[in-house]
């Protein structure tokens, strides 16, 4: 494997979660600086319309914890309610994210794979030296995805349950 690239399998579980709730955050890009905090910086929406495609794109705007930010275009290309969600990306990060979801009793697993190259010039020249640090900085961004989408779930279920017992 070249030293730019890089393959991360990975699984999130999230407690008290439906499969759909948790797919309706993921399909929808444009969510992630919501609940991926301090990791996706921005997320605007390329595509008409607010409903998830395939071919709905986005561009979005991520950092780690090395001093750099990565700019990137993720286009949706599988969407199979509820049970799995499938990107590509090309710019800074060009490759290929996919979540496959599976409900546990009450409980969400998420597969996650991440393949990706590191194609931003000056950052694919020092991949052979700075490699460990790049995978070290996915490792440190992806724990934040998980507890995000655990904590925006919950505020989401909070939200919905009180403006039930508001309006009853």
């Amino acid at each position: 494997m070249s030293a730019h690239v890089f393959k991360f399998d990975e699984g999130w579980d999230i407690p008290d979660a439906a499969i759909d709730e948790v797919y309706d955050v993921l399909a929808r890009g444009e969510l992630l600086p919501q609940w991926w905090k301090g990791v996706y910086l921005e997320a605007e929406r390329l595509t008409p319309g607010e409903t998830p495609q395939i071919g709905g794109k986005l561009r979005a705007k991520v950092r780690g914890f090395l001093p750099f930010t990565l700019n990137f275009v993720v286009e949706a290309v599988e969407l199979e309610r509820p049970r799995q969600v499938a990107v590509r990306t090309y710019g800074d990060l060009d490759g290929a994210w996919r979540a496959t979801l599976t409900q546990r009793g009450d409980d969400v697993h998420v597969a996650l794979l991440f393949e990706v190259r590191i194609d931003r010039p000056g950052m694919r020249f020092l991949a052979p030296l700075l490699r460990p640090l790049f995978a070290l900085n996915h490792y440190w961004t992806t724990p934040r995805g998980e507890r995000g989408l655990r904590e925006y779930l919950e505020a989401c279920r909070s939200d919905r349950d009180h403006r039930f017992d508001i309006g009853t």
